[in-house]
C-alpha cells in the first residue's frame, strides 16, 4: 500500500492499475464532457489526469464508469509542467509569448498547442510543426478553424473523441498578472472547442487559483457551472483503504484479512473495478467502522472519551476547509502500521495512529511547500505559538523575523509565485494571513481568533491545549 499512488504527476509516472479507486463523485474527472475539474493539492487531479493519459489505466477505469465512453477516446497532454510527455513546455511558452504580450499572443499559443495535439492523434506518423511555426502559420484564425473542423470530421467518422488535458497550470508563470492572462486565454480556447463534436478539452485547477488570480474570462461562470470538484468523504477514504488492503499480495496477510472480513459478514474483495464499487467495504460506513474497529480497536483510549478510531483520523487530517486528501489519509495509515509492527492483539494501536498523524503532517507541509514554496518560511516563525490566537500575535512573529521582506525578495527574483499579488491594496501581513486562510492552513474562529488544523499545526510545531503534541 503506497501513498504515492495518489499523486502520480501527469506524465511523471504511470498510475498503477491496482491502486485505482473510483468514487462515484469523481466520475466527472474522467468524463470527456466535463471541461473543468477542481481539486485541492493531493485530491487526485494529477492522478486522474494520469489515468486518462495512460491507455491501460484508462481501459481499467472504463469498467467502473461504462457510461463515459472511455474506450472511445484518445488522449494527449496540452500542458502538465512535465517534460517528455508531448505537452508544451514553459520554456516554449515563454519564448512564444513574451511578458506583456499575453493578451495578443496567449490565445494563438493555446490554439496551436491544441491543434498540434489533435494532429498527433489523427495522423501520428506525420512529422508535426513546432509551436513557433504554427503560430506564424495560423495568424489567420479561419485557417485554424478549418483545420480543426477537418480533424473533428475525421474523429467523428471513426467514432473517436480527442481529449486534450491541461494540468499543473499554476506552474505556467511566476507572475500573478501573467498567470491570470495565460489561464484566461486557455479558458477561452476551451470554451471554443465546445462547438466541435469530437474535440474536448479538460483543465485541472485548484479552487484557490480561481479565487486568487482574478480570472476575467466572461464565460467562466458557465464553465464552472458544469465543473466537477474532487472531494473525498470519509466513506470514500476508508473504501480506498480497504480496497488497497484487499489487493495485498502477501498470502498470509491476505488470508488473515479475509478471515476478519468473513467474521464481520463481509466476503473477500471481488476482482474488477466495477465490481469493487459494490463491495460493502467500499461504500458502507457501518461495516467499514466495524471492520476497522477489529483492526485498530474501537477507541483512541480505554473509553469513548478520546474518540473512535474510525472517526479520529478524519477529524485530525482535515484542512481549514474540512477536506481530507487521500495522500494524507494513506500516509497516516501506512506510518501507523509501521509503528504497530510486531503488535499481536491489534494491527494498529492508538498511539501508532497518533504517530501516523505526525508523519502525515510532515508530509503534508512538505507537499504544500512544493505548491507554495514560501509556506515553510512563513510557518517557521510561528513555532511554539499557542493557538487559537489573535492575528497580532502572528504578525508580531513575522515582523520580528522580517518574514514578508524575505518572501517578497524571492518573489521579486521570480523564484516562485508569491502568496498574494504584490500590487494588492491590503496591508501585506493581512494579505498573507488571508492567503493562509484561503489555502486552508489557518481557520478564523467565531471569536475572531485564528486557529490552525492539526494537519499543519503538528509539523509547524504550534501548540494547542489538549491536542496532539507537535513534532
Amino acid at each position: 500500500m503506497d501513498s504515492s499512488a495518489s499523486h502520480v504527476a501527469s506524465g511523471g509516472g504511470r498510475p498503477k492499475i491496482n491502486e485505482i479507486f473510483a468514487p462515484e463523485a469523481h466520475a466527472g474527472a474522467l468524463d470527456p464532457n466535463v471541461t473543468v475539474v477542481l481539486g485541492s493539492r493531493g485530491a487526485g487531479k494529477s492522478f486522474w489526469a494520469g489515468v486518462l493519459g495512460d491507455d491501460a489505466a484508462r481501459a481499467f477505469a472504463a469498467d467502473a464508469y461504462p457510461r463515459l465512453g472511455l474506450q472511445n477516446i484518445d488522449v494527449k497532454f496540452g500542458f502538465t509542467g512535465v517534460l517528455a510527455d508531448g505537452s508544451v513546455s514553459r520554456a516554449t511558452i515563454d519564448s512564444q509569448v513574451p511578458i506583456g504580450s499575453e493578451d495578443q499572443k496567449g490565445p494563438m499559443l493555446w490554439r496551436c498547442v491544441l491543434l498540434k495535439a489533435l494532429k498527433s492523434i489523427v495522423d501520428p506518423m506525420s512529422p508535426s510543426d513546432d509551436i513557433s511555426t504554427m503560430m506564424a502559420k495560423y495568424t489567420n484564425p479561419e485557417m485554424w478553424e478549418n483545420d480543426c473542423i477537418q480533424v473533428d470530421k475525421i474523429l467523428s467518422s471513426n467514432d473517436r473523441t480527442a481529449l486534450i488535458i491541461f494540468d499543473a497550470l499554476d506552474s505556467l508563470a511566476m507572475d500573478w498578472e501573467r498567470l491570470r492572462k495565460l489561464i484566461d486565454s486557455l479558458l477561452e480556447i476551451a470554451w471554443l472547442t465546445r462547438g466541435f463534436n469530437s474535440i474536448r478539452v479538460k483543465l485541472f485547477l485548484r479552487p484557490d487559483q480561481l479565487r486568487d488570480i482574478g480570472l476575467r474570462f466572461v464565460e467562466l461562470p458557465k464553465l464552472l457551472s458544469g465543473a466537477t470538484k474532487l472531494t473525498w468523504s470519509g466513506v470514500d477514504l476508508y473504501g480506498m483503504l480497504f480496497t488497497r488492503l484487499a489487493g495485498i499480495e502477501d498470502p498470509i496477510l491476505k488470508e488473515s484479512l479475509n478471515e476478519v472480513f468473513a467474521e464481520e459478514g463481509v466476503s473477500a474483495a471481488p476482482t474488477g473495478l466495477g465490481r469493487l464499487r459494490s463491495w460493502p467495504l467500499a461504500y458502507d460506513k457501518v461495516i467499514q467502522a466495524r471492520v476497522f474497529a477489529r483492526l485498530a480497536g474501537p477507541y483512541m483510549g480505554s473509553s469513548h472519551k478520546k474518540g473512535k478510531t474510525y472517526d479520529w483520523p478524519l477529524k485530525h487530517l482535515g484542512d481549514g476547509h474540512s477536506e481530507v486528501t487521500p495522500r494524507s489519509f494513506l500516509t497516516l495509515m501506512i506510518e501507523a502500521a509501521r509503528r504497530s509492527h510486531g503488535q499481536i492483539e491489534q494491527v494498529l494501536t492508538a498511539e501508532a495512529i497518533r504517530h501516523g498523524l505526525r508523519e502525515a503532517s510532515k508530509f503534508r507541509v512538505d507537499q504544500l511547500n512544493d505548491e507554495f514554496p514560501w509556506i515553510k518560511r512563513v510557518l517557521l516563525p510561528l513555532a511554539r505559538l499557542q493557538v487559537p490566537c489573535a492575528d497580532s500575535q502572528i504578525v508580531d512573529r513575522w515582523r520580528e523575523t522580517a518574514t514578508i521582506e524575505a518572501v517578497m525578495l524571492r518573489v521579486g527574483n521570480r523564484e516562485f509565485l508569491g502568496p498574494f499579488d504584490p500590487r494588492t491594496q491590503q496591508e501585506k501581513h493581512e494579505a498573507l494571513i488571508l492567503a493562509l486562510v484561503r489555502i486552508g492552513v489557518l481557520i478564523i474562529r467565531g471569536d475572531g481568533r485564528y486557529d490552525m488544523p492539526d494537519l499543519f499545526r503538528v509539523a509547524a510545531r504550534l501548540l494547542k491545549k489538549g491536542a496532539v503534541a507537535p513534532i
